[in-house]
């Protein structure tokens, strides 16, 4: 398995994670303040994720090679 791939399948379970994280917050949570900052934290996590890994964001910030 390679390096990129590994690192792929671990955010997909870190994803899978936050997801379940989230169904319980939505579902099992009766405090509304508790479950407004689960949710809110589980949704920033996840997009943060998606983010860098999968669109690559940080590209963003490198400087481009001279051609």
């Amino acid at each position: 398995m390679t390096a990129a791939m590994q690192k792929g399948l671990i955010v997909a379970v870190i994803l899978a994670v936050l997801t379940v994280a989230e169904y319980i917050f939505a579902t099992s949570v009766t405090q509304t303040e508790t479950q407004f900052i689960g949710l809110a934290v589980t949704a920033i996590g996840k997009a943060a994720l998606i983010c860098y890994y999968f669109m690559h964001i940080y590209r963003l910030w490198r400087a481009e090679e001279a051609h």
